[in-house]
């Protein structure tokens, strides 16, 4: 190991690696959002397709303005921010489970939409919380 001659040059290492972490953080943070964007606009496609989710059908959500907002039958998505993802999920992959009479279909018990898709929705009804 390297014996240091001076207390500055200890200090330069240090910040060397300091900014070295940083930088990589940075990076995965980039890589992150990058993904969740991606996973945002794979839930938006599951709201909207009739063949996938078809939830415009029932519901409007906020901060979208570029799709219908026609839905009625169920609640307004919004402030979805607000709830714990693990509760969105589970109100749609079985609704029945906390309100038996509901007219919501189970969209994951069911198959109709995989796990990874209601992931995706629950990212994207989330965003539009977030989104002004």
């Amino acid at each position: 190991m390297k014996q240091f001659n001076k207390k500055g040059e200890k200090m330069i290492i240090v910040n060397r690696l300091l900014a070295a972490t940083l930088v990589s953080m940075l990076g995965f943070s980039a890589v992150n959002a990058a993904s969740n964007d991606a996973l945002v606009k794979e839930g938006r496609k599951v709201f909207v397709t009739k063949k996938l989710g078809n939830c415009l059908a029932c519901h409007t959500v906020q901060n979208d303005p570029n799709i219908p907002q026609a839905g009625n039958i169920g609640p307004k998505l919004s402030n979805m921010d607000t709830y714990p993802k693990e509760y969105i999920f589970n109100k749609i992959w079985d609704p029945n489970k906390t309100n038996p009479n509901t007219v919501m279909p189970p969209q994951g018990r069911s198959h109709k939409i995989s796990k990874h898709q209601i992931d995706a929705l629950v990212a994207y009804l989330q965003a539009t919380a977030k989104a002004k």
